[in-house]
């Protein structure tokens, strides 16, 4: 061993302590506080990890995204109405991966839709998570995803939910990616032409949609789409 070799590595100890390595920050979002008070405590509970916000809107995000360039990674809900300029969903999650192409998106939401899921990933969502799960999940996505990874959760067990929810399910998997948030929107008391406004398409368009959707998930009426889509809980 070298005569200065314990002084090396002393001096390098040192260097080290005063340079600590950087904590990852994340962005939170989501219109429940109760959320947000959730992962915000499981994150403080980290070394790693340092809470750099926790919003309720859309446009909130944007803005501290664009005030603060050292974000690492944003968590955020699929669902957050109100927000006219940025909107949420597809459209909020495109802009952000569009904008802001350094920062890591991880999805945290209840909605469990297949094929919306599968194309949260296509555009580049890095991870998505159910909410209904162990919330410590988010500590092993943001593991996954900050080492370049995507991350995928465990497959849902059989039997897991209740058999109404499933057949819930099991019909919603059926609408196509467009269908879908125009139902979203539906649910929410929008008229089609505000719907056509938010999703920027025709007033034909989304109306087509409306009906394609309930003929795939074998409904009547306006008044029993409704129904189905606040007892499956898929769209809260």
């Amino acid at each position: 061993m070298p005569k200065n070799a314990s002084s090396i590595s002393l001096k390098a100890t040192s260097e080290m302590d005063k340079h600590p390595m950087k904590s990852i920050r994340v962005l939170l979002a989501d219109d429940h506080p109760l959320v947000l008070a959730a992962v915000g405590s499981l994150l403080n509970q980290s070394r790693d990890y340092e809470v750099a916000g926790a919003l309720t809107t859309p446009s909130a995000l944007i803005d501290n995204l664009l005030a603060d360039p050292s974000i690492d990674v944003v968590i955020t809900d699929y669902f957050m109405a109100g927000d006219e300029k940025f909107g949420d969903g597809i459209r909020l999650i495109a802009y952000l991966i569009r904008n802001f192409p350094h920062v890591h998106i991880i999805v945290l939401t209840m909605m469990s839709n297949t094929m919306i899921i599968n194309k949260l990933y296509e555009i580049g969502v890095r991870s998505v998570l159910l909410k209904r799960h162990d919330m410590r999940e988010v500590l092993i996505a943001l593991n996954s995803v900050t080492r370049g990874r995507i991350y995928h959760p465990p497959v849902i067990e059989n039997g897991e939910q209740p058999t109404t929810v499933v057949r819930s399910a099991d019909s919603i998997s059926k609408l196509t990616p467009k269908e879908y948030e125009v139902l979203r929107h539906f649910v929410r008391g929008e008229s089609m032409t505000q719907i056509a406004e938010n999703l920027k398409r025709s007033v034909k368009t989304v109306s087509a949609q409306k009906i394609s959707a309930i003929r795939k998930l074998n409904l009547e009426s306006d008044q029993a789409l409704v129904a189905f889509c606040i007892e499956s809980g898929e769209f809260q």
